[in-house]
């Protein structure tokens, strides 16, 4: 069968010689493509690539960009970012080590790829989205199929790359959110008349009856969620959760009248004031399922909290420790406490911010 040369082929050798190394050919990209997917989580350079078909560097370049309409290590990189997706939502790895893995020399520098990739950080994979930006594995013929796609991560849909249902969440992270509150073991149980910061807490359950009272769902979150275990710290600001649609509600329950803020579009807030304490009021969205009580509720704890102004022991939703030490900055004090109250290892190396802390 003939082989059909592309125009911007023009220039490169594409007749086989024996004593040429620098043979090439639009079907040896195939193999190439698929030496990369065979080791996106190892070492990947051009030139490795390179040596590994006997090639130099600027005939696999140039074929390549030619016949993918890219360059080779952006190829890598759409490809390592898309399997990034994957390995949050479906394995309990720290963002360091997945890092790492996909050859980023930090944390850092790995979630601004992510972020600039996918329009939202990677602790959103783990928060629950479900649909994220895909780059399929390009297969080489005549044409190219494959590519940019947008896809519901829930489903089954590509040929050879399916995901599990419920894709869109960590299952080593507790998930107790397709539970009712009330079927659930009640692990932590404060009372704040022992504890040391009795006018945060008071505030905290004077809002979160209050909230209640109004039929307003939400969550404790960002570092709030670590005060609300009852790992205490002077609290600056009070981090709650609510559905997406919900927004207006939550607006006229604070009396806010300023703008929501939108730095991504999966994530929204503003920030309020009750009884003199600030309170950041989060909303995150952008997938199917996002003003569900399961969404909503996901990687959460019930806490009791039994507090001197309440006649009735106040049950909380409170983001869970474990979502907070897979997610957070590990150089804090308050990365440390929780690691301690886990028993897990203190990490010496950062790890991606977590939002709305």
């Amino acid at each position: 069968m003939p082989v059909i040369l592309f125009p911007a082929l023009r220039g490169i050798k594409m007749n086989p010689d024996p004593k040429d190394t620098n043979f090439f050919s639009p079907a040896s990209l195939q193999q190439v493509i698929d030496y990369i997917e065979q080791n996106l989580c190892g070492e990947l350079t051009p030139a490795r690539i390179a040596a590994h078909f006997f090639v130099s560097v600027s005939t696999l370049s140039s074929l390549f960009k030619a016949v993918c309409q890219m360059p080779v290590m952006e190829y890598v990189r759409n490809r390592r970012l898309t399997l990034a997706v994957e390995k949050l939502a479906t394995s309990h790895i720290p963002m360091i080590d997945l890092a790492n893995q996909l050859g980023y020399e930090t944390p850092e520098a790995f979630t601004k790829a992510f972020t600039r990739f996918h329009g939202f950080p990677p602790s959103f994979i783990r928060r629950g989205f479900r649909t994220s930006r895909i780059f399929l594995p390009l297969t080489v013929q005549v044409t190219l199929e494959g590519g940019w796609t947008q896809t519901n991560l829930t489903k089954s849909d590509r040929a050879g790359q399916d995901f599990p249902s419920g894709f869109g969440y960590n299952p080593f992270i507790n998930d107790k959110g397709e539970k009712t509150m009330e079927n659930q073991k009640i692990e932590y149980r404060i009372h704040t008349d022992s504890m040391q910061y009795p006018k945060e807490w008071e505030t905290l359950c004077a809002l979160a009856e209050a909230l209640q009272e109004s039929r307003i769902p939400f969550k404790v979150d960002g570092k709030t969620m670590i005060f609300a275990h009852g790992l205490e710290f002077p609290l600056d600001k009070i981090c709650l959760t609510f559905k997406r649609k919900d927004v207006e509600t939550v607006k006229t329950f604070f009396h806010h009248d300023g703008e929501v803020r939108h730095p991504e579009d999966a994530f929204w807030y503003f920030d309020a004031a009750y009884r003199s304490m600030k309170v950041r009021c989060m909303f995150y969205g952008a997938c199917p399922d996002a003003d569900t009580d399961a969404f909503l509720y996901r990687n959460t704890d019930p806490v009791q909290i039994t507090h001197p102004a309440g006649s009735a022991p106040l049950l909380l939703r409170v983001q869970s420790l474990t979502f907070y030490y897979e997610n957070a900055r590990q150089n804090s004090p308050h990365y440390q406490m929780v690691a301690r109250r886990l028993g897990k290892p203190n990490p010496h190396r950062k790890a991606p911010f977590m939002e709305g802390s």
